[in-house]
């Protein structure tokens, strides 16, 4: 995943920053002295130096998936700040101050990396890879100190942090339950009472994988609504078996009355 994070900012640099390869070598090696003295043209070097979580966006919220009756649980992503710090060497100075001043424009206007830049793994991603630009918050307090610990002169630079998510390989399948019954008794001699909860989800019949978000799901005879949310699902906590009416009502739709039976193997509605 390192690698490809290391070839998408490559990629964004030779075709946003119009860098040419032919002219302007772009590299991820320790720019020690042995490293720079073998140098044999303009170089820009984004030397990885730090990794570690970032723990302002740690979720530990658990991400839950509907698919064919089934229900996934699964722990949602580590985000992890990777490190960069960019030198660029050539044999003038001047030249040198020009080319880091287009890495700084450059980079600094993307604080997000574009998905069409994305290589391998990180291609297609859920949550978008984040970027911040010559931030004086960063791992690296000391210059002086990091080029004493190289060898090498003390270099110009710029801090360049990028945010992946580390998906947890940690997740739960189970089949979903449709219609939960809770009896209770006060004891001996008398009645007990049931409570039934239902939940399903309310989808377009032409294409039953496009979920119908805020539409209202009005249970007539017991005089109870519900809302689905995002993802189309809807839920009764106080329903009673036997044969009920539901009456939908979605944005931009006409209402629709759907017979309903409880129990069910699904309460799943499409309109």
């Amino acid at each position: 995943m390192i690698s490809d994070l290391d070839e998408s900012i490559k990629q964004l640099l030779i075709k946003e920053g119009g860098l040419d390869p032919a002219e302007v070598d772009i590299v991820f090696d320790m720019p020690d002295r042995e490293w720079s003295a073998a140098i044999s043209k303009p170089t820009v070097n984004l030397y990885l130096y730090d990794i570690h979580e970032n723990r302002e966006l740690r979720d530990l919220d658990w991400i839950i998936s509907h698919n064919n009756g089934m229900a996934t649980r699964k722990k949602s992503p580590v985000r992890i700040d990777l490190s960069y710090l960019i030198t660029v060497w050539t044999n003038d100075t001047a030249d040198q101050h020009r080319l880091l001043g287009h890495m700084l424009t450059t980079l600094i206007r993307y604080p997000e990396i574009p998905e069409d830049f994305l290589q391998g793994k990180l291609a297609g991603l859920e949550w978008p890879l984040k970027a911040t630009t010559a931030q004086a918050d960063g791992v690296l307090r000391n210059s002086a100190d990091f080029w004493g610990a190289l060898d090498n002169q003390l270099k110009p630079s710029i801090s360049y942090v990028v945010t992946i998510p580390v998906e947890q390989e940690v997740e739960f399948s189970a089949t979903e339950v449709k219609t939960k019954v809770f009896t209770f008794s006060g004891g001996e001699g008398t009645s007990s009472d049931q409570v039934v909860q239902i939940s399903g989800k309310v989808c377009r019949k032409d294409d039953p994988t496009q979920a119908v978000a805020d539409a209202v799901v009005f249970a007539k005879d017991l005089q109870m609504t519900a809302r689905t949310d995002q993802e189309g699902n809807y839920a009764f906590r106080r329903m009673k078996f036997g044969s009920h009416i539901f009456e939908v009502a979605a944005p931009s739709e006409k209402k629709q009355e759907i017979p309903v039976e409880v129990p069910s193997a699904s309460y799943d509605i499409k309109i």
